[in-house]
C-alpha cells in the first residue's frame, strides 16, 4: 500500500478542525465511476462558504488500485457519512473503475465483471491493508470496521447502499472484507512477536581442551541453541 498525505486545507471540513476519537472506520465507494484517488483533491478542496463548491463533504481518504491519498487528520471529524458515525468513525471511499454508468438508485449500467476484476482485487487489497494500519494505530479490531449502508442500519449514517452495490458482484462482502483484515493483524502480530532464544553455556572447563568444547558448541547449535557460546575462565 503507498500512502500518500495532502490535507484539504481549503475544504470547509477542514477549516473546522473539530477532532474526534476513532472508534471505527467507514467504508464507502465513490459512486463515480473512473475518478481515482489523487483526482479527488482537485474536486474538494474548495469552500462551500466561499462558494467554490455547492457540496460540504470530506472523507479522509480515497483508496483505488495503486495507491491511498489522505486528505484529512485521521483524527479530525470528516463530513463524509450524513449522521452521527462522522463523530466517531475514519471515512474510506474506494474509487470505482470506470468504463460504467449510474441507473436509477445505485443500478451500475454496463459494469464488466471480469474485466475489473484485477482492479477490484487491488483496490481491495489496498483498502484492507489501510484498515490493518488504522487498526493497529488506534486499536482497533476487524468488528470496528462497518459500510455505509451497515452504518444506515445502525442508525449512524444517511442512507446509501455502498459498498453492497458493488462488493457483491465480486463474490465478495463486508463480512469477507472484515475477514481479510482480520487475518492480515493476526500474521502482522505474530511476526511482531519477540524471538524466544534458547541459550547454552559450554564452559571450557568441562571439557579437556579447546577443540572439544568447540565441538560441543557445534552439537548446541545443531540442537537450536542459536546463542550458544564458549566462556572462558
Amino acid at each position: 500500500m503507498k500512502l500518500n498525505a495532502k490535507y484539504m486545507t481549503r475544504n470547509d471540513c477542514f477549516t473546522v478542525g473539530k477532532k474526534i476519537t476513532p472508534k471505527g472506520i467507514m467504508v464507502h465507494s465513490t459512486a463515480t465511476p473512473g475518478v481515482m484517488a489523487a483526482d479527488w483533491f482537485s474536486r474538494w478542496n474548495k469552500s462551500y462558504k466561499s462558494g467554490e463548491t455547492n457540496r460540504q463533504v470530506c472523507v479522509h481518504a480515497f483508496v483505488d488500485d495503486k495507491e491511498v491519498w489522505q486528505y484529512l487528520p485521521w483524527n479530525h471529524r470528516g463530513w463524509h457519512c450524513g449522521g452521527t458515525g462522522n463523530n466517531t468513525h475514519i471515512g474510506i471511499e474506494i474509487c470505482e473503475p470506470g468504463g460504467f454508468s449510474y441507473g436509477k438508485g445505485s443500478t451500475m449500467v454496463g459494469y464488466n465483471v471480469s474485466k475489473n476484476e484485477a482492479y477490484f482485487r487491488k483496490a481491495w487489497q489496498n483498502a484492507v491493508e489501510l484498515c490493518v494500519m488504522l487498526c493497529r494505530q488506534y486499536n482497533l479490531t476487524e468488528e470496528d470496521i462497518i459500510c455505509h449502508s451497515e452504518g444506515h442500519k445502525l442508525g449512524i449514517a444517511s442512507n446509501h447502499a455502498d459498498v453492497m452495490h458493488w462488493f457483491p458482484k465480486h463474490g465478495k462482502s463486508m463480512n469477507t472484507f472484515r475477514a481479510d483484515v482480520k487475518k492480515l493483524l493476526s500474521t502482522e502480530n505474530k511476526a511482531a512477536e519477540p524471538v524466544k532464544k534458547k541459550y547454552y553455556h559450554v564452559q571450557i572447563g568441562a571439557y579437556s581442551d579447546k577443540a572439544n568444547a568447540e565441538a560441543q558448541l557445534v552439537k548446541a547449535k545443531k540442537a537450536g541453541f542459536t546463542d550458544a557460546f564458549i566462556k572462558y575462565d
